[in-house]
C-alpha cells in the first residue's frame, strides 16, 4: 500500500517467529518526510517473511490522544461517530471520527452532522478499494469532505478520523 520502505530492524532466531508482531510508526517515519500531521500512528503487522526482509499489511492507524485533547474545549460539540464499513474489495473495517463544533450544538443538529458523517464514511467504503480508502484517511480527503458538508448544518471547527482497524482478523488468525 505504501511501497517498499524500511520500517525498522527486528531480532528473531527464526523468521516464523517474525509473522504476527505489529509495528507503530507515524506517517513520517514512513514517508521519510516530515507530514504536517505527525499526530497520526499507522499500525502495522508482519504478515511475510522471505529470507532477510518481512512484510507487513496495514491495520489501522490512531491520532495521538495529546492531539485531540487539544482541540477538545469548554463550551463545543464533540461529535463522535463509530461505524463499521465494508470497502469495495471486501474488506472490514471499523472507522472512528470526532467533529469539533465552534460553538454547542442542539442535539438535533448533533444527530443530523453524524448522520451526515455516517453517510459519507460508508459510501465512499462502497466505491473505493481499501488501499485508495486508507489513502483518502490519511491524506485528510475524507475529513474535508465531511467537513464541507457538515458545516452547513452548524459551524466547525475540525473533523478528524481519529481510528481505523480491521476486524474481522481474530477468524484469520484463528484459521492459523
Amino acid at each position: 500500500m505504501f511501497g517498499e520502505v524500511k520500517a525498522g530492524e527486528t531480532v528473531a532466531d527464526e523468521p516464523s517467529k517474525l509473522i504476527g508482531r505489529r509495528i507503530e510508526m507515524t506517517l513520517g517515519d514512513l514517508t521519510g518526510k516530515m507530514i504536517k500531521n505527525t499526530n497520526l500512528k499507522l499500525l502495522l503487522e508482519i504478515d511475510d517473511v522471505n529470507h532477510t526482509t518481512a512484510y507487513t499489511r496495514f491495520i489501522g492507524h490512531k491520532m495521538d490522544t495529546g492531539y485531540l485533547r487539544s482541540l477538545a474545549r469548554k463550551g463545543i460539540s464533540k461529535i463522535d461517530s463509530n461505524i463499521d464499513v465494508i470497502t469495495k474489495d471486501g474488506e472490514k473495517l471499523r472507522v472512528k471520527t470526532s467533529c469539533f463544533t465552534l460553538k454547542k450544538a442542539s442535539e438535533a443538529q448533533v444527530k443530523q452532522i453524524r448522520k451526515m458523517m455516517e453517510e459519507i464514511i460508508i459510501n465512499r467504503a462502497k466505491t473505493l478499494e481499501l488501499s485508495k480508502y486508507i489513502q483518502e484517511i490519511i491524506l485528510g480527503k475524507l475529513s474535508s469532505d465531511i467537513y464541507k458538508v457538515a458545516k452547513k448544518i452548524y459551524p466547525l471547527r475540525r473533523v478528524e478520523i481519529t481510528k481505523t482497524e480491521r476486524y474481522g482478523m481474530q477468524e484469520k488468525e484463528e484459521r492459523r
